[in-house]
């Protein structure tokens, strides 16, 4: 293959990687509106919402040995387009189905699509696009997922008044369906080496768990701190749209920052967004946990979007550099799993520690968290920047 045949194989695979990650970002952002919305119409409560919701985090966890371990067998393709198009078939499902057992069931079913669709992702990146260049791809997907997230949730709430609810759950999943008809095919494969295709020995399970400690532990302060600002809004009795304003307020900064992120880890390596983000989450904490006016949780707001949004794609990008050659789908399985348990962690630790001890306590302990997590890294992981080859 020459090198213009290379760069056009590289220049499809991105187009098809954010073509696809756009589709699936739609169909999950779309779920935190409408999972809700179909639920209270259903007349169930919010421990049922909160089962159905978790449901997917639970299904993304349990199968991600099963996924990792199918992508040894198939092409990462396969993996997002079935991914892809089955999430799709459980969004409708959902619109339909009134059994709160089958509704949590197709709800684990779409965090098992989630999995196959991010590993077939970033295998596709990993075989088909230039070291120098990978923190930007991924650096994108986190933009588009934080875009999607801002977004549809308007636009299913304007589906859900003007037009019949059940077209809330097949509209995103028409868009997501043509948007891989869009993406098309990867043609002219590169396959990878011989010597790539025979190991399947994995890793040691000591190794993943220190590689995996940095990412649960900052995705648990990353998914805790979406639920602990509006807490802490009305312990501070904030007015529903000031504290809508003030998550707003994180989220913006979060999108604005993030565009950043993948060039700056391409250009600088991983550690030089790392460093950063992982620090002024754990500022932005600190700054919750003793905010006592309006102006400093505000500023607390900003700092700690300004740190996730220096993060977007970084557990990715991770992923991809330390996925060991032949066993890159057990790997990227079981990393997505281990760091994914974070989102089970961090709302529990706010519920916990703000129930007994209060809401700066909780605050604080997040900031801890942040702050481990990026001990970890430094120590176990490092640098994992591929090296750049003049």
């Amino acid at each position: 293959m020459t090198a213009a045949d290379e760069e056009t194989s590289s220049q499809s695979a991105v187009r098809y990687v954010l073509t696809s990650w756009i589709g699936v970002m739609l169909l999950i952002a779309a779920l935190v509106m409408l999972i809700p919305l179909r639920l209270e119409g259903l007349g169930f409560g919010v421990g049922a919402i909160a089962t159905v919701s978790g449901a997917a985090g639970v299904g993304g966890i349990l199968s991600a040995d099963l996924i990792g371990r199918a992508a040894q067998h198939t092409r990462p393709i396969h993996l997002v387009r079935g991914g892809i198009g089955l999430m799709g078939v459980c969004v409708v499902a959902i619109g339909l189905l009134d059994n709160l057992a089958l509704l949590a069931a197709f709800s684990a079913i779409t965090g098992f699509c989630t999995s196959a669709v991010r590993v077939g992702a970033q295998m596709i990146v990993r075989n088909r696009v230039d070291d120098a260049r990978r923190g930007r791809v991924h650096g994108t997907q986190g933009f588009v997922s934080r875009v999607m997230v801002l977004i549809a949730p308007v636009g299913i709430g304007l589906l859900w008044e003007q037009l019949a609810p059940l077209w809330s759950f097949v509209a995103p999943a028409a868009v997501a369906a043509a948007l891989l008809v869009v993406a098309g095919a990867l043609p002219g494969m590169r396959p990878p080496p011989v010597e790539q295709q025979a190991g399947d020995a994995g890793m040691p399970l000591t190794r993943m768990l220190r590689y995996g400690s940095g990412p649960i532990l900052f995705t648990a302060a990353r998914s805790g701190r979406m639920l602990l600002l509006p807490l802490v809004g009305l312990a501070a009795d904030m007015s529903p749209t000031r504290i809508g304003l003030l998550v707003g307020l994180t989220a913006a900064a979060d999108v604005l920052v993030s565009p950043a992120s993948g060039q700056i880890m391409d250009r600088r390596g991983r550690l030089a967004t790392i460093v950063p983000a992982f620090s002024l989450m754990t500022v932005g904490f600190i700054i919750l946990g003793i905010a006592s006016t309006g102006w400093l949780l505000v500023l607390a707001a900003i700092v700690l979007g300004v740190g996730n949004g220096l993060s977007s794609g970084l557990l990715l990008t991770l992923g991809t550099d330390l996925a060991p050659a032949g066993s890159e789908g057990p790997f990227l399985g079981r990393f997505g799993a281990i760091a994914d348990l974070g989102r089970l962690v961090g709302p529990f630790l706010v519920g916990l520690l703000g129930e007994q001890l209060g809401l700066s306590a909780a605050a604080f302990s997040l900031g801890a968290v942040t702050a481990l997590g990026l001990a970890c890294v430094l120590v176990f992981v490092g640098e994992t920047r591929p090296p750049i080859h003049a």
